[in-house]
């Protein structure tokens, strides 16, 4: 599994988030919340400024997100409106996910239906939301990096 740290930036206009490898100082992805939208609407781009990778964008109570990229749809993900515990389902494709978060713990696991987990994304604690996202080839990099993005915006964004 490849792991990436997605991480939100602080004092910014929106919500910005910088995707780096573990433990380095590079952003290799950038993701840009839009200002002013009645729904959530997020941008995964290259680096700082760079082309436009994928979008993420979610209905107006934060149960659905889509994430799109060049006009496809590579994934849904869609969150339970009412809940006592933190989870989530994950489809892309013809394939259909389901990770349990918990009531406290923050980690979910995308896992195949042998048991296999090709997504795991992990709140870790610090000053900064963090998360550690490890995926495997089995679902594109930008889903596994905007579903940290859509968990944040459902969980533990206070808007």
């Amino acid at each position: 599994m490849e792991s990436y740290e997605v991480t939100q930036v602080l004092l910014t206009v929106g919500t910005v988030y910088q995707v780096r490898k573990p433990r380095t100082e590079e952003a290799i992805f950038t993701v840009r919340g839009e200002l002013m939208s009645t729904t959530p609407k997020f941008h995964l781009v290259e680096g700082d400024q760079g082309k436009l990778r994928a979008d993420l964008t979610a209905n107006f109570i934060k149960t659905k997100y889509e994430i799109r990229a060049e006009g496809q749809v590579l994934g849904n993900l869609v969150f339970p409106a009412v809940a006592f515990k933190k989870t989530l389902t994950l489809t892309v494709g013809a394939d259909e996910y389901l990770a349990d978060g918990g009531v406290f713990k923050g980690v979910f696991q995308c896992k195949k239906a042998d048991g296999s987990v090709v997504l795991e994304i992990k709140k870790e604690l610090s000053f900064r939301d963090t998360f550690l996202v490890s995926t495997t080839d089995a679902l594109p990099l930008e889903v596994g990096l905007l579903s940290a993005v859509a968990i944040h915006s459902r969980f533990y964004e206070m808007i």
